[in-house]
């Protein structure tokens, strides 16, 4: 009878959850070397068992045979004793999947950051700044050395819910040198040359939609260096505001990113551009156009002369 009363209990306090009605998450890691009576102390002042020691015993002789395994997991007061620690046993550590699209700045990704649930914005701003330890080769050519803004490179990631800033960040960067960098020609890939690239490439991202449109818009901003002519891009403006709509008034203000007081290029990239802004900067079409403009369903419409720029805002934008 006894017996029968210990293995009922047993079965009741494995298979009951703490709280079954609290299905709030929680980010549970399982450090590298943590032994299992430490693990069942933390899951109990966290909330997230009752019974430390029936944790422990259910850890060691059930399906995980002691094997708890390192990463971080996403455990609820609503699971059973038996669920969480079957799944610490399982290695099916816990990941958020986040898409940062082509043409974020630095700043949207770290708000993209944290809306996932990953963490603080304002701790991925600051890991994007210096002092860092970030050490791939392509970063000597910046010429903004306080700013990665360009080179995170955009992609859909599965992130680890324990990664912190800097671990995605460098990660951004490795994604960078693998898809951009054996892509370019070496002298563009190992020089200051791959700044200037990425700077023009960050504005094609912003001011073309299209493939085709984008290796025309580089080629009127290439035109327009070649002959000492300002770009003056809207898109190079807003980054120095931070507003999406271009004032007159923004046109005068004193930044290394209005293009159209500085010539040449802006201080350093706007945003961080996708491969396809990349290559079509470095494979620009062709052309005498200097001017440009996007019709009401954003296709670019080019011109040679101002003249014929005039004409086309009278019948696109008029």
């Amino acid at each position: 009878m006894l017996s029968m009363i210990l293995v009922a209990w047993l079965v009741i306090g494995i298979s009951s959850p703490k709280n079954s009605r609290d299905d709030a998450n929680v980010v549970f890691k399982v450090e590298q070397g943590s032994s299992i009576d430490s693990i069942a102390a933390r899951l109990a002042s966290e909330g997230l068992i009752t019974n430390k020691s029936l944790f422990a015993v259910y850890a060691k002789f059930g399906p995980s045979r002691g094997n708890l395994r390192p990463g971080s997991y996403l455990l609820s007061p609503s699971m059973s004793l038996a669920r969480i620690a079957d799944l610490l046993g399982s290695g099916a550590i816990s990941t958020e999947k986040v898409t940062f699209q082509e043409g974020l700045t630095i700043e949207e990704m770290a708000r993209k950051w944290a809306k996932s649930g990953l963490g603080d914005a304002q701790a991925f701003i600051k890991a994007s700044k210096p002092p860092n330890s970030y050490t791939q080769a392509f970063l000597a050519y910046r010429s903004n050395k306080d700013s990665l803004e360009g080179y995170l490179f955009p992609a859909t990631y599965d992130i680890l819910l324990s990664s912190t800033p800097q671990e995605q960040i460098s990660s951004m960067l490795d994604s960078f040198a693998a898809q951009v960098i054996p892509k370019l020609s070496p002298d563009i890939a190992n020089s200051t040359k791959l700044n200037d690239l990425i700077t023009l490439a960050s504005i094609v991202e912003k001011e073309a939609n299209t493939l085709e449109d984008r290796k025309l818009v580089a080629s009127v901003f290439y035109n327009r260096l070649k002959i000492g002519m300002k770009l003056e891009s809207d898109v190079t403006v807003n980054y120095a505001t931070g507003k999406t709509q271009t004032l007159p008034a923004d046109l005068k203000i004193d930044s290394p990113y209005n293009t159209y007081r500085v010539s040449g290029l802006p201080l350093g990239p706007i945003c961080n551009p996708g491969l396809e802004s990349i290559m079509a900067t470095a494979n620009p079409a062709v052309s005498e156009y200097l001017f440009f403009l996007a019709d009401e369903n954003g296709k670019g419409v080019f011109a040679k002369t101002y003249e014929e720029h005039q004409q086309n805002i009278e019948r696109y934008l008029n």
